[in-house]
């Protein structure tokens, strides 16, 4: 059972990077669409994963940060300004890049 989560909580991080690409360039709903659909999905293969651990502390930081990422990128699709998009692109990339490398275990606790 952990290997089919860890495929689908896997293969929904990549489409949920596709999806905000796409949202960045073609401002349509479809693509918001997805991207909410993807964020569940993901959210709960997570979920699914930290109970087939257990709920170590990690896992419950990496639930957080994640919501925090969604949150983000919900408000970086919405946003018209380029110097405030620029700015939460930033930080939607450095909280990625944070929540990949304690998913992979580089970053450990």
């Amino acid at each position: 059972m952990y290997d089919i989560l860890y495929q689908v909580h896997i293969g929904t991080w990549i489409f949920l990077l596709v999806s905000i690409g796409l949202n960045l360039f073609y401002h349509a709903s479809v693509f918001k669409i997805l991207f909410r659909l993807m964020s569940i999905v993901m959210l709960g293969s997570g979920i699914a994963l930290a109970y087939e651990w257990s709920f170590p502390l990690v896992f419950i930081l990496k639930l957080v940060l994640a919501l925090l990422l969604i949150g983000l990128t919900e408000v970086l699709l919405k946003k018209e300004n380029p110097k405030e998009q620029t700015v939460l692109l930033l930080c939607v990339s450095g909280l990625f890049l944070i929540l990949v490398l304690i998913g992979f275990g580089i970053i450990r606790f």
